[in-house]
């Protein structure tokens, strides 16, 4: 266990430049290519509409679009409090997910407890802008750790400040529903069973809770898990780790208790995870 905390420690070493590239980015907008933007169509419009699209993401998308790896965005997938989820493709008409995170001062207030106290974040700039770029990276990051492990999260593919592609998950262009709006999932208590065990190997495999587990944060495809929405995970070791992993786990028995599932082993569940004992 001690030799896969070094890989992580060290993973997170080697990924620091990129925090350090995505603070220091020049984001001066008078360097907007206008007529690019126009191009691709991402009208001030639009911006206002989808509360995305500021001038200095249209700036990156831009690039991603012309540069590389995106070719197109195709579409809304779905909109939230942090940030919009876009179908998009890449050069080699692969389906991707594009997350774009609003830079917005409000949403920023409460990212701030899931940041301190995260060994792996010393420096936390003040400006909402910067503070948003280090927020996606987290995401980056969480996932990397997450899938490196093997359990059933998108793959991150690229981080670019606010800008976060990873892979798709649906059939062609329809994006697998999250399971709260899934009536009758199938083999429910091996859902179940599947939850649980990716809470238990988030811990102890990839040290991180979710922080914000339930049945909105997990998609439905192919009758499987597929779990979402890990930028505000935190590592083992944050203060405030386990009392994320409890309320992680008592909302997905909530859930499953609706489903008719009877789980009343919350304590000891809790204690196999923290002990790591698989």
């Amino acid at each position: 266990m001690k030799e896969q905390e070094d890989d992580i420690n060290k993973e997170d070493n080697d990924e620091d430049y990129l925090e350090s590239s995505i603070i220091t980015d020049d984001l001066e907008k008078n360097t907007i290519d206008r007529r690019r933007i126009k191009k691709e169509n991402f009208s001030k419009k639009r911006a206002a509409v989808e509360s995305v699209f500021d001038e200095r993401t249209v700036f990156q998308l831009n690039k991603l679009i012309i540069n590389g790896p995106l070719d197109k965005i195709e579409g809304l997938i779905s909109a939230g409090k942090e940030a919009n989820v876009y179908l998009a493709y890449d050069r080699k008409g692969n389906e991707v997910a594009v997350k774009i995170y609003k830079i917005d001062r409000n949403t920023s207030k409460w990212m701030m407890k899931y940041i301190i106290g995260d060994r792996r974040f010393k420096k936390i700039p003040k400006n909402v802008a910067k503070l948003i770029f280090l927020w996606a990276s987290k995401e980056y990051k969480n996932l990397k750790r997450a899938y490196k492990v093997g359990l059933n999260v998108p793959k991150p593919i690229h981080i670019k400040n606010n800008i976060l592609i990873m892979q798709y998950i649906g059939s062609g262009k329809t994006p697998a529903p999250i399971l709260k709006d899934v009536k009758n999932p199938k083999n429910i208590d091996e859902l179940f069973q599947d939850v649980m065990v990716f809470i238990k190997k988030l811990y102890q495999k990839a040290n991180l809770v979710h922080g914000d587990l339930s049945e909105f944060n997990i998609l439905y495809h192919n009758d499987k898990a597929i779990f979402i929405d890990i930028s505000q995970a935190v590592d083992v070791q944050h203060p405030k780790a386990e009392d994320f992993l409890v309320r992680d786990i008592q909302n997905i028995i909530n859930y499953f208790n609706k489903l008719g599932i009877t789980f009343t082993e919350l304590e000891k569940f809790y204690y196999e995870v923290i002990n790591k004992e698989v």
